[in-house]
């Protein structure tokens, strides 16, 4: 087999994949088959006998940088494990490992996910910073690489109190021995171009970017800087962009002449995935969003209508029990398998309602909301407890710990303790030890103290627990409530799957338990700070629009489409802010709405729910503003009309079957 067999001369997949162009840009739209062109170009490569470690292919995220390392792994042909797949940050993070400029920094490799970062916001603390919410303003942009205007130029300070603040956060990263996931572009990128003759500069002779919607400016400028001459395909879709977030920069697949020099354009505008009719709507959908790249996305003509249902119940209730009862009926025509349906939701809430509900049905069915794994303080501190079992000298989960269950996370305690560490040249837990030995006065300090002693007090428990039963330790130790069972259940699920990974065979002897357990929190902070979505399923998937990117279903069902959280805008008087965000949003949707594919034994089919109504108490715990004494009512997300004629007329619920 060749890398010509199975592709059409002159397709838009044969185009990619035969293009000596110096420069390529192919906007893509979902399911307009860029996986496979990308596949053959690197099979054409390859068959060409370009060497396969002068490859590499860089995506957003891990689970599509794993999917694309099997995809290529798979083609069968000498030398294709070889080619390099990785993502922007672990790509980035390799260079400065590579090159030690963690070490000449003084900077080091472990990682502070989201919660860790709240003792940060407190600890650093200059009046002209502001608040909480002000200083993390300040730490967004800085994670972001200062690009968060068009007009900015990625990696470079912008005013005095953000350098000011760079300073103090580099300073809090160096005592307490971390650093961000995303600090590793902005460090990378003044290595790059205070180093040009660096070897990392023009290593491979092919690179092929995908995603680039997703990406900021600083992660755009870090593809440039490390391409040098190198031969570049980009590869992506502004229509796709839903990190804005994040500060992901789609103009950027429009700025390509001005990052890359001239490019050969080849764009993939028909949708071989989705069910004609969902393609049709879709494309009117997003064609309401101005200064797009792509136009109008076609639809592929041998794929089937498919069906599409716009659902509407009475009330948020009748939505939870009337879609279970939907799932389970079209599960019993034995047409598809749990693993077919795919239900996104715009909160957690919901999903975890629903998802239980179907599981009383005896239904397979999991939930993957990655994005929130460590929202609720009792978990945070969960995980913080573990990690510190797991690395006894880590600051930073100490830092968390200590000031648990407190607003200002112990401040002023902490800074004195600090203090005494610093000038006695100890570490912050040496200085607690040598307090609780009564060798330091425990002066204004009761209340951290107090803290320390519950957490020596928990480690011998909770290692107890974890070497009689790692797989189960998370319930057995922590969930004492229903309530702690939703808090705990997708940290509990991806920590069984490190179990699994890993294994428990080291466990059979006890002193090996530091190391494994090491090990285990290792893979465990990775898989949280960097999430991916397991591919090998038996269930049903339940998880949040902007997780289902890169996925598909047979069957897809888009639950509580009511206006207050699709569009979800933000409440300011900004009125450019408010539209940029409405735009943003229907970018979600459009990606939710193309997750549904056709297939030889099943249509394809959308459902697309909403509801009239929810208590009021509900409603504000999905951040929607709500009297809590009273029911709000809803009405279908405004996207709906967007669809225009296209569209099927939409059914009350009790009308779904």
């Amino acid at each position: 087999m060749t890398w010509d067999d199975e592709i059409e001369e002159g397709s838009p997949a044969y185009n990619l994949a035969a293009s000596d162009a110096a420069t390529i840009r192919a906007v893509a739209g979902p399911g307009s088959g860029k996986s496979f062109a990308i596949k053959k170009r690197i099979l054409r490569l390859l068959e060409q006998k370009v060497n396969p470690e002068k490859i590499l292919a860089i995506t957003f995220t891990r689970t599509a940088a794993q999917d694309l390392k099997t995809d290529i792994s798979s083609l069968g042909v000498k030398g294709a494990e070889e080619v390099h797949s990785r993502t922007v940050h672990s790509h980035a993070l390799r260079i400065l490992m590579k090159e030690g400029v963690l070490e000449q920094t003084g900077r080091y490799p472990r990682m502070v996910i989201d919660h860790e970062q709240q003792p940060i916001l407190r600890d650093i603390d200059r009046e002209e910073f502001g608040g909480v919410k002000d200083k993390k303003k300040l730490l967004e942009g800085y994670l972001a690489g200062w690009a968060r205007l068009q007009q900015d130029d990625a990696g470079f300070v912008q005013t005095s109190n953000d350098e000011n603040f760079k300073t103090d956060l580099i300073n809090w990263f160096d005592f307490h021995s971390g650093i961000l996931v995303g600090e590793v572009i902005p460090i990378v990128i003044d290595y790059l171009r205070n180093n040009p003759a660096t070897e990392q500069i023009e290593k491979y002779d092919y690179i092929l970017v995908d995603e680039f919607q997703d990406l900021n400016k600083s992660e755009q400028e870090f593809i440039r800087l490390i391409r040098g001459e190198s031969n570049l395909v980009i590869v992506g879709d502004d229509d796709q962009s839903i990190y804005g977030f994040k500060f992901a920069h789609p103009q950027g697949i429009q700025e390509i002449e001005t990052l890359f020099g001239e490019y050969d354009d080849v764009p993939f505008d028909v949708c071989r995935r989705c069910p004609t009719l969902v393609t049709k709507m879709a494309s009117e959908l997003i064609s309401k969003n101005p200064n797009r790249t792509l136009g109008i996305l076609n639809h592929f003509e041998e794929n089937p209508e498919g069906e599409v249902n716009i659902v509407q119940w009475t009330d948020f209730d009748s939505e939870i029990i009337g879609l279970s009862d939907f799932v389970a009926k079209e599960l019993e025509k034995g047409i598809i398998e749990p693993q077919d349906i795919l239900i996104l939701t715009p909160r957690r809430k919901i999903g975890y309602r629903l998802r239980n509900r179907i599981l009383n049905k005896s239904i397979p069915v999991k939930s993957y909301f990655r994005e929130s794994i460590i929202e609720k303080q009792n978990v945070q501190r969960a995980f913080s407890l573990m990690n510190f079992i797991a690395n006894p000298d880590d600051k930073i989960s100490l830092r968390f710990l200590l000031g648990f269950d407190s607003s200002d996370y112990r401040k002023n305690q902490y800074v004195r303790i600090k203090d005494i560490a610093e000038e006695q040249k100890k570490s912050i837990k040496e200085v607690l030890d040598l307090i609780l030995l009564g060798e330091l006065p425990e002066t204004h300090l009761k209340s951290i103290i107090a803290t320390y002693r519950k957490i020596l007090e928990d480690i011998p428990l909770l290692r107890k627990t974890i070497i009689e039963e790692p797989e189960n330790a998370l319930p057995n130790f922590f969930v004492k409530t229903l309530e702690d069972e939703d808090d705990f259940y997708e940290l509990d699920q991806v920590y069984r799957s490190v179990i699994e990974e890993i294994g428990t065979e080291k466990l059979e002897k006890v002193e090996n338990f530091q190391k494994w357990f090491k090990e285990v929190m290792g893979l465990l902070l990775t898989t949280i700070a960097l999430p991916q979505i397991p591919d090998d399923i038996d269930h049903i998937r339940i998880m949040s629009l902007h997780s289902s990117k890169g996925l598909s279903a047979k069957l897809v069902i888009l639950t509580s489409m009511i206006d207050p959280l699709i569009p979800f805008l933000p409440d300011t008087d900004d009125k450019v802010a408010i539209e940029l965000a409405n735009q943003e949003s229907r970018r979600l949707f459009y990606v939710a709405v193309t997750r549904c594919k056709a297939s030889t034994d099943y249509d394809g089919r959308l459902v697309i729910s909403s509801f009239l109504s929810i208590p009021g108490i509900e409603a504000a715990r999905m951040g929607i503003r709500a009297n809590p004494r009273a029911t709000l009512r809803t009405s279908t997300t405004r996207y709906v009309s967007d669809f225009g004629a296209v569209s099927p007329r939409p059914i009350r619920g009790t009308e779904l079957k």
